[in-house]
This record gives structure tokens, C-alpha cells and sequence, in this order.
């Protein structure tokens, strides 16, 4: 289990996934960090069991060594730390909450700064002495429990999550996001038969994670949470303040790198702030607003990640030489960073890539599950790592649509149905079996459309997902036909790695090729997904193409949907032209 932002829960039978969920599927508040009861009740059932069939209870967190790290940096860098008492919003106008509210919030926030640091460090160790009881009020259990809680360190989750559940035998290991449990920011390691092993850390308040968040706020985008709109508006950007950017980042030898503290505020309040010199560099932070970005804001944009990506190969290079590995296996809040990663397999010696698709803090409830299930004597997973949340059958799929009172059919082949429309310029929802997990929709609750049509990227922004114009969609693409419309054919089957399209087919595909000529790819099999195969071979013998577009099937800032419901909600509300709820068939006139 894991509890921060994007809480989330998993169940392992004998070292096999049974089910892993995010909360904020079930709740249905974007990014939600509370107490994961709803995700967890929902692996029970899935498994058919109760709290008392559970042998051990894992969590992603050591708060006592949170505590020592807080305390020794809070002496290590003061007087600015004394800033942490003045508990401000961040980059936010509203004052965050007290020390006492924090601890009554469970976790329940405003915005991302709103937090007393002290109070959070409270809540995290009361959280890991009371973990047992805690879940077992949450989930109303009232008979006798057999199970043992174990607290794992959290960039060793993140490490389990990533090298446990790849195919690899061997490989090198990145972990990489703001902050750990003992101050880790950054992981290096290596993974061989069932043992992971420390290379090295690189520790807060030098951290990419932070870096990125920091600037991510500045930008006027919500911290630890719009990173990904700032990988896509960075396409936009010009080259104006790389240099100026690299100033915050030193690069050291083996591998090493350091912030420039001077340019940050993160070490000495705890929230997601830059320093008064790099106001006065960059120029004052933009509105949070949803209205257009200026070029400026843009060109920072470009700026950091550019910065990111060339620490990031700095430090893979080092690992993948120390170690000799040509496998590197990588998790943690950057690893969604997925142009960053795709410049990690295409310009360092490294020749395989894995990253599982729950890549940030929910993954860390699943790799601390894996770390203690492995730690006891199982073997690793060998089956489904993607498709392991809820399913519904099709009774409930049908009740949906009779309660909305809409029409519907059942086509002998409902994904025939479904890529005749989209050959057609339709936009659909596409809602098939097993929950993905992760942020990316991944072929079964899915939005689809036709990647040819020159204006379906600016429809689907306007009309369908209301979000900035300039955020990008993604491909889904025959994994034995990408090479022809890819600068890499190597399998990315959870969309965590950017290539650039080929300069002759970008005219072809014009909707999921981003304005810097690149696109972020999922490849699909017919082993991983045969259905959602099935459906893009019968678009590629219509169109030729053998792609289709795909983005989560949900409107802006609400998460992707779980139940037919909210399918069929979802559905009504936005400007969807049809929808293919398992094997039936509705569409608007």
C-alpha cells in the first residue's frame, strides 16, 4: 500500500499480481492521497478473500527514517531552513494548513503545498506505528487479522516495482522522484535473479524531482502533479535559457550531480518554490491560469527539460558503464518523463528498457508488495503487470446504457464496428475488460480517433478532454509495424518512451505527431491485448495505417473512468461521437 499523492493498493498470491488499484478510480478525486480503503476493499474482492486471509500487509514508507533525514537536514542547512516556520503556500496564495489540520487531513489537500512540513512528518510516523489498526477500521473489519505490516524504504519500492516485475534476469536500476523515505531522491542499482542491490544515492535536496516540480509550479502548473504538461509544452520552447538553466544543475564526475541551491527554495521551506535570484533570471512566475502561454513561459519549458534529460543521461551513462548492464529497468515520479527515457535507450549503451506503466508513487504500493513477497521466498511475477483493476460484465455494462436511456446494439464484432467509425473521423470510447494502472490509458479505457485527421488533435483538446491546445496524444501501434513510422521499433507497451516519427510519415499521421516531430508510443501485441490488437489490424486494413489515437477516457482533471457509469457519463457529457462499452455499440446522431 502506499499513501501520499496517488495512493493506491495491491494483492499478491504466491508472488502473482491478483489486483492493483488507485484510489482515485473509486473516488474519483484526481490524484488522491487518502487513506487507500476503497483501493484496497476492491483487491479483496477481486481476490474473493478477507482481511484475515492476509499474511502480510506492506507499506511504501519508513517515516522514522523520514524523521531522522528532516532532522539532520533542517540543522545541515541552517538559517535558511528556519523559513519552514513561516509554513507559506509555495507558489500557492492561499496560506497552507497548520500543523494540527495537516495531521487531521489524512492526507486531504487544497493544492500540492498544502501542508505544514512538521505536521506531515507527524502524520507519516503516526501513519507507520497505527498502520494495522488503520486498516482495519477503514475497511470495517472486525474479526481476528493473522497479518504482519513491514515498512519498506521507499526507493527500494520504486526499485522492486520496476526490476521484480521486468522480464530481465539481470539489469541496471534508476529510481529517480523528489524525495524518499531516508531523503533519497535519486536510486542507482542493480538487479540480479531475485536480489536487488545498492549502487548509490544521491539524496535531498538534490533532487531531478524537485527541480522538475519547482519549475512545473513557476510555470503555473500544479507541482508533483503537471509535469506532463510541461514535457509537452517544452516541444514549443526555444533554446533561449538552456545555458541559463544549466546553471542550476552541476554535473559531476562519476555520474554525480548537485543542485545549485542558490536558485531554489525547496530546501529551506519544504514546498515547491524558486529563490529570488531565479525570478529576477527568469522573470516573474506565470498565473495559474488555463489560458494561453506566453513564448517565454514556453522557453522555459524548453529549458528544463533539456536540463533534466542531459542529467539524466549523465547519470545513466555512469550507471550502465560501473555496472557493465545493457538492461536498465526504472521507476519513480521522473521515470514518466518518457522523452527523457526514450533518449535513455536510443544514446546510452543500454539496449533494453522497462519501466512498469504505475511508474510514480502508486507503483510504490505494488514494489513494496514485491519486495516483501520476494523477501519471504516467492518467485517473482511472470504474468499481467498492466491490466489489474476492476472488471464488469456485461449486465452491468447494459444496465448502464438502459439507465442513461440510450439506444444500443450488439455488432457481431464490435471491434469492426468500432474501426469503421473511427475510418470514418469518429471520436469513440473504448471501455474493454480489466482497469489499466498507471496515468496512461493503455487500450482499455481508452479514447480512440482516427491519427490521420489534421484537426482531431484540436477537436479532441477543445470538445472532448477540455485541456491546453498544446498538449499532445499518443499513438497505439502494432508492435511488428512500428519501425515503419518510428525512429526505434523497440516494444513500449505502456507509452514510457518518446521516439521521433519519421520525417516521411509525419504528413500521414499528422494527429498524434507532436510539433517537435516526435510521438509517445504505446506498441500493442496480440499477446498483451488481443482485442485492442484485433481492433487496430481492422483500422490498419481499412486505412493502411496501422495506429490509432489514444488518449484516457475521461474529461480534464477528472481520473480516467472505472465503472460503466462513468463510461456512459462521460460519454454524455463531452463530445464523444460513440462508444463501445464492452460488446455494445452507442452513437450519437
Amino acid at each position: 500500500m502506499n499513501q501520499h499523492h496517488d495512493s493506491a493498493a495491491a494483492l499478491l498470491r504466491d508472488g502473482e499480481i491478483v489486483a492493483f488499484v488507485d484510489e482515485e478510480r473509486l473516488t474519483r478525486i484526481k490524484h488522491d492521497g487518502s487513506f487507500p480503503a476503497r483501493a484496497a476493499r476492491a483487491c479483496l474482492e477481486m481476490a474473493g478473500i478477507t482481511l484475515g486471509e492476509v499474511d502480510h500487509v506492506a507499506y511504501f514508507w519508513q517515516a522514522p527514517r523520514e524523521v531522522r533525514h528532516a532532522a539532520w537536514h533542517f540543522v545541515r542547512y541552517l538559517p535558511d531552513t528556519l523559513a519552514v516556520l513561516r509554513n507559506d503556500g509555495g507558489t500557492f496564495t492561499d496560506k497552507a494548513s497548520g500543523l494540527t489540520a495537516t495531521l487531521r487531513s489524512d492526507g486531504a489537500q487544497r493544492h500540492p503545498d498544502d501542508y505544514n512540513v512538521g505536521g506531515a512528518l507527524l502524520l507519516h510516523l503516526r501513519r507507520s506505528v497505527t498502520l494495522g489498526r488503520m486498516l482495519k477500521d477503514a475497511l470495517g473489519h472486525t474479526g481476528p487479522t493473522r497479518f504482519r505490516t513491514h515498512l519498506v524504504d521507499h526507493h527500494h519500492a520504486h526499485a522492486a516495482s520496476a526490476y521484480l516485475l521486468s522480464p530481465f534476469d539481470r539489469a541496471a536500476i534508476i529510481t529517480w522522484d523528489g524525495i524518499g523515505s531516508d531523503g533519497t531522491s535519486t536510486y542507482l542499482g542493480v538487479g540480479v535473479g531475485d536480489e536487488i542491490r545498492d549502487v548509490r544515492r544521491i539524496r535531498f535536496p538534490h533532487s531531478l524531482g524537485a527541480l522538475y516540480a519547482c519549475v512545473t509550479g513557476y510555470l503555473g502548473f500544479n507541482p508533483t502533479r503537471d509535469e506532463g504538461k510541461v514535457m509537452g509544452l517544452a516541444a514549443y520552447g526555444r533554446p533561449t535559457y538552456v545555458d541559463d538553466m544549466r546553471r542550476l544543475v552541476r554535473l559531476l564526475p562519476d555520474g554525480r550531480y548537485e543542485l545549485d541551491l542558490r536558485w531554489f527554495r525547496h530546501h529551506a521551506t519544504g514546498k515547491h518554490q524558486m529563490s529570488a535570484a531565479f525570478l529576477e533570471r527568469f522573470g516573474p512566475p506565470r498565473a495559474r491560469t488555463r489560458g494561453p502561454v506566453d513564448q517565454h513561459y514556453a522557453d522555459v519549458a524548453y529549458a528544463l527539460q533539456t536540463t533534466l534529460e542531459e542529467t539524466g543521461l549523465h547519470v545513466a551513462r555512469w550507471l550502465q558503464a560501473e555496472t557493465g548492464e545493457t538492461r536498465l529497468a526504472t521507476a519513480g515520479g521522473v521515470a514518466l518523463n518518457s522523452v527523457m527515457n526514450g533518449r535513455l535507450l536510443l544514446e546510452t549503451p543500454f539496449e533494453e528498457f522497462f519501466a512498469q506503466p504505475a511508474a510514480a508513487d502508486d507503483g510504490s504500493a505494488l514494489g513494496a508488495a514485491l519486495m516483501v513477497a520476494v523477501g519471504q521466498g516467492a518467485t517473482r511475477p511472470h504474468g499481467e503487470y498492466v491490466f489489474l483493476g476492476p472488471e464488469f460484465s456485461e449486465q452491468e455494462m447494459e444496465k448502464a446504457l438502459a439507465d442513461a436511456g440510450l439506444s444500443y446494439q450488439r455488432p457481431e464484432r464490435i471491434t469492426d464496428t468500432t474501426a469503421e467509425a473511427l475510418a470514418a473521423g469518429r471520436i469513440v470510447g473504448w471501455f474493454q475488460g480489466r482497469m489499466e494502472c498507471g496515468p496512461r490509458a493503455l487500450g482499455n479505457r481508452s479514447i480512440l480517433a482516427d491519427p490521420r485527421g489534421p484537426d482531431t488533435k484540436d477537436r479532441l483538446n477543445a470538445k472532448v478532454k477540455h485541456r491546453e491546445p498544446f498538449r499532445p496524444f499518443a499513438p497505439s501501434c502494432l508492435v511488428e509495424r512500428s519501425g515503419e513510422y518510428f525512429a526505434s521499433d523497440h516494444p513500449s507497451p505502456v507509452m514510457l518512451l518518446v521516439f521521433d516519427v519519421l520525417e516521411h510519415q509525419r504528413d500521414r499521421v499528422p494527429a498524434i505527431t507532436h510539433a517537435d516531430g516526435t510521438a509517445r508510443v504505446q506498441t500493442v501485441s496480440a499477446a498483451d491485448n488481443p482485442v485492442y490488437h484485433q481492433l487496430i489490424s481492422r483500422f490498419d486494413e481499412l486505412t493502411g495505417v496501422p495506429m490509432v489515437l489514444n488518449t484516457s477516457f475521461n474529461d480534464n482533471e477528472e481520473p480516467i473512468v472505472c465503472s460503466p457509469a462513468e463510461a456512459v457519463a462521460c460519454f454524455l457529457r463531452t463530445d464523444l461521437d460513440a462508444l463501445a462499452l464492452g460488446p455494445f455499440w452507442t452513437e450519437k446522431a
